[in-house]
Protein backbone atom coordinates (compact mmCIF):
# COMPACT_ATOMS: atom_id res chain seq x y z
CA UNK A 1 0.00 0.00 0.00
CA UNK A 2 1.49 3.22 -0.93
CA UNK A 3 1.03 5.95 1.96
CA UNK A 4 3.28 9.45 3.28
CA UNK A 5 5.96 8.50 6.13
CA UNK A 6 6.26 10.94 8.64
CA UNK A 7 7.80 10.77 12.31
CA UNK A 8 6.18 11.55 15.62
CA UNK A 9 7.44 12.76 18.41
CA UNK A 10 10.12 10.29 19.13
CA UNK A 11 11.21 10.10 16.06
CA UNK A 12 9.49 6.60 14.82
CA UNK A 13 8.49 6.32 11.41
CA UNK A 14 4.82 6.30 10.95
CA UNK A 15 2.59 5.49 7.89
CA UNK A 16 -0.15 7.33 7.33
CA UNK A 17 -3.28 5.66 4.97
CA UNK A 18 -3.16 6.72 1.48
CA UNK A 19 -4.63 10.24 0.34
CA UNK A 20 -7.53 9.99 -1.51
CA UNK A 21 -5.71 10.86 -4.60
CA UNK A 22 -3.22 8.12 -4.51
CA UNK A 23 -6.30 5.60 -3.25
CA UNK A 24 -7.78 6.64 -6.98
CA UNK A 25 -4.74 6.43 -8.71
CA UNK A 26 -4.31 2.93 -7.22
CA UNK A 27 -7.46 1.20 -8.32
CA UNK A 28 -6.89 3.56 -11.89
CA UNK A 29 -3.69 1.70 -12.18
CA UNK A 30 -5.17 -1.78 -11.58
CA UNK A 31 -7.91 -0.78 -13.94
CA UNK A 32 -10.89 0.15 -12.19
CA UNK A 33 -12.66 3.52 -11.95
CA UNK A 34 -12.46 4.76 -8.29
CA UNK A 35 -15.78 5.22 -6.45
CA UNK A 36 -14.73 6.40 -3.01
CA UNK A 37 -13.95 4.75 0.82
CA UNK A 38 -16.83 3.05 2.72
CA UNK A 39 -15.62 3.82 6.18
CA UNK A 40 -14.22 2.04 8.97
CA UNK A 41 -16.57 0.84 12.02
CA UNK A 42 -13.84 0.62 15.10
CA UNK A 43 -13.29 -2.71 16.50
CA UNK A 44 -15.51 -4.30 13.52
CA UNK A 45 -14.46 -3.33 9.85
CA UNK A 46 -11.57 -1.58 8.04
CA UNK A 47 -11.99 0.78 5.43
CA UNK A 48 -12.78 -0.63 2.10
CA UNK A 49 -12.09 1.27 -1.26
CA UNK A 50 -14.60 1.01 -3.47
CA UNK A 51 -14.10 0.87 -7.06
CA UNK A 52 -16.43 0.22 -10.59
CA UNK A 53 -15.66 -2.54 -13.04
CA UNK A 54 -15.46 -0.73 -16.33
CA UNK A 55 -16.00 -4.00 -18.19
CA UNK A 56 -19.06 -5.42 -16.11
CA UNK A 57 -19.87 -2.39 -14.09
CA UNK A 58 -20.29 -3.79 -10.91
CA UNK A 59 -19.09 -2.04 -7.68
CA UNK A 60 -16.18 -3.93 -5.82
CA UNK A 61 -14.43 -3.22 -2.55
CA UNK A 62 -10.38 -3.91 -1.33
CA UNK A 63 -9.99 -3.77 2.11
CA UNK A 64 -7.38 -0.57 2.46
CA UNK A 65 -4.85 -2.77 3.81
CA UNK A 66 -4.56 -4.49 0.96
CA UNK A 67 -4.98 -1.57 -1.68
CA UNK A 68 -2.49 -2.46 -4.26
CA UNK A 69 -2.57 -2.51 -7.86
CA UNK A 70 -2.40 -6.19 -8.09
CA UNK A 71 -5.19 -6.48 -5.39
CA UNK A 72 -7.27 -4.32 -7.87
CA UNK A 73 -6.46 -6.23 -10.78
CA UNK A 74 -7.18 -9.53 -8.95
CA UNK A 75 -10.79 -8.59 -7.91
CA UNK A 76 -11.21 -7.16 -11.19
CA UNK A 77 -10.32 -10.35 -13.16
CA UNK A 78 -12.46 -12.80 -10.45
CA UNK A 79 -15.47 -10.14 -11.01
CA UNK A 80 -15.32 -10.33 -14.73
CA UNK A 81 -14.45 -14.28 -14.93
CA UNK A 82 -17.94 -14.52 -13.07
CA UNK A 83 -19.70 -12.37 -14.69
CA UNK A 84 -18.45 -14.22 -17.74
CA UNK A 85 -19.46 -17.50 -16.83
CA UNK A 86 -22.93 -16.54 -15.79
CA UNK A 87 -23.54 -14.77 -19.16
CA UNK A 88 -22.05 -18.29 -21.14
CA UNK A 89 -24.76 -20.60 -18.46
CA UNK A 90 -27.50 -17.86 -19.37
CA UNK A 91 -26.88 -18.27 -23.15
CA UNK A 92 -26.99 -21.73 -22.87
CA UNK A 93 -30.07 -22.39 -20.98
Amino acid sequence: MSGSSSTNERGSALTLPPSEAEMSLIVEAGGGKYVGVLMAIPAKMESIILFVSPQTRTTLGVPISRLTVEAVREQLAESNAAFADLSSKIEKS
